[in-house]
C-alpha cells in the first residue's frame, strides 16, 4: 500500500479520499489479478498515523459500488511502521492483539461509519506486517547508532526495554511478519553528495554484520556482542593540519577532534593510517559529535572527497553532548597502509571526530 502518507500535508502526501480513490483504480486490482495478498497503506500507533489510516478505511468503504470500487474486505493485512518504540512492554500495548492502542484507537475513528456496526471485528480479524522498524527515533539527541540499539533489541537493556521489541513481536499472534528498516548503506562514490548516513543497517557493503544484524538474528539474546567490528583509532592517532586541534570533551570525558574542515577561512584536515589486507573497499566506523547536521566528507589515499551529512547528535561538549556512530562505505583501499582524510576542500567545519574504526 501507500507509504507514510500520514507525515506531510498534501500535496506532498496523499489525503485519504485520494488515496481511496488511486487504491480502486491501481492497488486493489493489480493485487487480485496477481492473486497477491493485499496490504493496506501504512498505519502507526500516533495521532496522525490513526487518523490518517481510519479515514483511508472510510473514504474505500464509500467508495465501494464506483466504477474502480475500493474494497476494505480485500484487505487482509494492516502495514505498520515503527521507529519509536523497542520497549517490549510498550510495543505490545501499542500493537498487540484486538485491544491494543493501534485497534481501540481505529475504532474509536470509525465509529458506526457508513452503518457499519462491525468495523471492531473488521480491524481485530486483520493481522499485523510492521513492513519497517528500528530504533532510531527513541532518542534525536543523539540518534541511537548501531551498538545502542543492538543493546536494545537484545534484552540487554532489560530495565527500560525489556528482552526488546523484535523478541516481542516473535511471540505475539497478531504480528505475522516484520522486517528491520534497512539493510546496507551504498558504498560512497568520490564527488557524490550522500544526503543523509543513518546508522541503521543490518550489514556493512561486505555483508559483515553490524551490531544491529547480529541483534537481528538473536533478538534477546542478551550474550550478543553489540560492540563495532575493527580496531578503534583514536583522535590522538590522527594527523592534524591547520585549524584542526585535540580537546578534551567535558560531557564524555574523551579525547576529540575539532575545527576539522573550514574554520575562520582557514581549513584543517585530520588523517588517519589504516593497514587492510587486501585491496579493496571498507567500511569506516565514525564516531562524531555536531551541532545541526553537518557535512563531512572523506579522501581515501588523498584522491577526490566523497561527502556524507551527519545528522544532529544534540549540544556541544560543554552542555551535556554525547557522540554517536555511523558507517561510512569507502572505495579504492589497497593492501598495507592507507590514509582516510576527513576536512580537505571543505568550506564550512566539519564534525568533532572521537574515533574511526576500519571493518575488516
Amino acid at each position: 500500500g501507500f507509504n507514510e502518507m500520514y507525515n506531510n500535508p498534501p500535496p506532498i502526501d496523499l489525503t485519504p479520499a485520494e488515496a481511496a480513490i488511486f487504491w480502486g483504480k491501481y492497488v486493489q486490482p493489480a493485487a487480485v489479478a496477481n492473486g497477491l495478498i493485499l496490504v493496506s497503506p501504512t498505519a502507526k500507533n500516533k495521532d496522525k498515523g490513526i487518523k490518517w489510516f481510519a479515514d483511508f478505511l472510510k473514504q474505500c468503504y464509500d467508495r465501494r459500488f464506483q466504477t474502480d470500487p475500493c474494497d476494505i474486505e480485500i484487505i487482509k493485512r494492516f502495514a505498520v511502521h515503527e521507529y519509536e518504540n523497542c520497549e517490549s512492554n510498550r510495543f505490545e500495548k501499542g500493537y498487540g492483539g484486538g485491544s491494543s492502542e493501534l485497534i481501540t484507537g481505529l475504532a474509536q475513528q470509525l465509529g458506526n461509519y457508513g452503518g457499519k456496526n462491525d468495523w471492531l471485528t473488521y480491524l481485530r480479524n486483520r493481522d499485523l506486517w510492521v513492513t519497517e522498524t528500528n530504533c532510531y527515533w527513541e532518542s534525536t539527541a543523539p540518534h541511537l547508532d548501531s551498538k545502542e540499539q543492538c543493546l536494545r533489541t537484545t534484552g540487554q537493556k532489560w530495565q527500560t526495554h525489556g528482552s526488546g521489541h523484535l523478541s516481542k513481536m516473535n511471540k505475539m499472534a497478531n504480528v505475522e511478519r516484520y522486517a528491520w528498516w534497512t539493510v546496507w548503506h551504498e558504498i560512497m562514490k568520490p564527488n557524490f553528495q550522500h544526503m543523509s548516513t543513518k546508522p541503521n543497517y543490518l550489514t556493512y557493503f561486505n555483508g559483515q554484520l553490524t551490531p544491529i544484524g547480529k541483534a537481528y538474528l538473536s533478538p534477546g539474546n542478551p550474550k550478543v556482542d553489540c560492540e563495532f567490528p575493527g580496531v578503534k583509532l583514536y583522535a590522538r592517532d590522527a594527523t592534524l593540519t591547520g585549524t584542526a586541534e585535540l580537546f578534551t570533551c567535558k560531557s564524555t570525558g574523551t579525547q576529540m577532534i575539532r575545527r576539522g574542515g573550514a574554520f575562520k577561512e582557514q581549513l584543517g584536515t585530520v588523517t588517519f593510517a589504516v593497514n587492510v589486507p587486501s585491496s579493496g573497499n571498507y567500511a569506516i566506523n565514525v564516531s562524531h559529535l555536531t551541532v545541526g547536521a553537518r557535512n563531512l566528507n572523506v579522501s581515501v589515499n588523498n584522491g577526490s572527497p566523497n561527502y556524507s551529512t551527519l545528522f544532529s547528535t544534540g549540544s556541544f561538549c560543554l552542555d551535556g553532548g554525547a557522540s554517536t556512530v555511523v558507517p561510512l562505505e569507502l572505495t579504492g583501499l589497497k593492501a598495507g597502509v592507507n590514509t582516510i582524510t576527513f576536512g580537505k576542500l571543505m568550506k564550512k567545519q566539519m564534525p568533532f571526530i572521537e574515533w574511526v574504526s576500519v571493518v575488516i
